[in-house]
């Protein structure tokens, strides 16, 4: 008799489960910036039409939480391998942390042009870099984003030359940025970010580096008059995901990640582009004194800065060889 009941109630509860229709998965997102900030929209617009796309074709839901509200950026890179979390805004620099080898890219002076960067971490460079930082991070890369374009420097007086860096403090932040700004005769300062416009104001430091775009966001303008568009450094970032989350999907889910990540990839380049572009003119407009270098200038800056990156990098990535691909792969392009 025990035996008749069991079985009838298991019966019951297979009959109740398959009513049940199947588990939606939920992606979490966590991001850095408030919602609403239509200056960086390359960032959150970009993970917003992710979510569009996602949620529009298939059942997945994808949940942003704005503001930094899960943690720091490294917090929430942890808690995105753990899978506590399956996407976050990481940063090349907070990538940096668990995956040195993504810090060649941060080179001097690796890539000329923006087309040229997209070429190499869309190629066989980039689908290299991006499969072995899955390997050892498992975090999965869906593409390549960026932050604006290039950096450049700006300061209180006019940086035409490498000479014009002789005695400035410059804040710049790890060492990468460090090691060539004082191999070009400056000093360089770790500024905390939300202290940057007071310490450039009262005179702590001299000058920055960002891409125009963060230059005029945080209203630089004010506070430095001059702006030179040095371009040595390019501003990007891996879109990822949990790679076990990820994996865990089936064929068809997975395509729609994909495909989802190819449009908002194509959004943040779009509109990053646009910024930058419009961002030079705002600058102008706002009274700062903004210099072109040509590519002799640049040559020069190149010349200094490159080399004792290249040494740093030799000492401090896992993989070494990584660094002559990357230039040969620039120079492809």
């Amino acid at each position: 008799m025990r035996t008749f009941f069991r079985a009838l109630a298991v019966a019951g509860a297979l009959a109740t489960s398959a009513a049940i229709p199947a588990f939606a998965q939920d992606i979490k997102v966590g991001l850095s910036l408030p919602e609403g900030m239509a200056d960086f929209d390359f960032i959150n617009g970009m993970y917003e039409t992710f979510k569009a796309e996602v949620e529009a074709n298939s059942d997945m839901t994808v949940d942003i939480v704005y503001g930094g509200a899960l943690g720091a950026p490294n917090d929430r890179l942890a808690q995105m391998r753990r899978g506590v979390i399956q996407m976050s805004d990481a940063a090349d620099g907070n990538i940096a942390t668990v995956f040195p080898d993504i810090q060649i890219l941060n080179m001097p002076y690796l890539f000329s042009s923006v087309e040229q960067a997209r070429a190499v971490l869309d190629g066989a460079f980039g689908d290299a870099l991006a499969e072995a930082l899955r390997e050892e991070t498992g975090i999965k890369v869906l593409g390549w984003w960026e932050s604006g374009g290039f950096k450049h420097f700006s300061a209180s007086t006019p940086i035409a030359t490498p000479a014009d860096m002789e005695g400035l403090k410059m804040r710049v932040l790890g060492p990468l940025a460090t090691i060539p700004v004082e191999a070009l005769g400056a000093s360089a300062a770790p500024v905390a970010f939300s202290e940057l416009y007071t310490s450039l104001k009262t005179g702590v430091v001299d000058g920055q580096d960002n891409s125009v775009t963060v230059f005029n966001l945080v209203k630089l303008y004010e506070v430095q008059p001059h702006l030179s568009l040095t371009g040595h450094t390019y501003a990007f970032g891996p879109l990822g995901i949990n790679d076990g989350f990820f994996s865990g999907l089936d064929e068809d889910k997975q395509a729609v990640i994909m495909a989802a990540a190819e449009a908002a990839i194509t959004f943040n380049r779009d509109t990053s582009s646009a910024k930058d572009s419009a961002a030079v003119d705002f600058a102008r407009e706002n009274g700062v004194e903004v210099l072109e270098l040509d590519d002799a200038a640049k040559a020069a800056f190149a010349e200094v800065m490159q080399p004792v990156a290249i040494e740093w990098l030799r000492e401090n990535v896992d993989t070494p060889a990584l660094i002559d691909e990357a230039i040969s792969a620039a120079g492809a392009e």
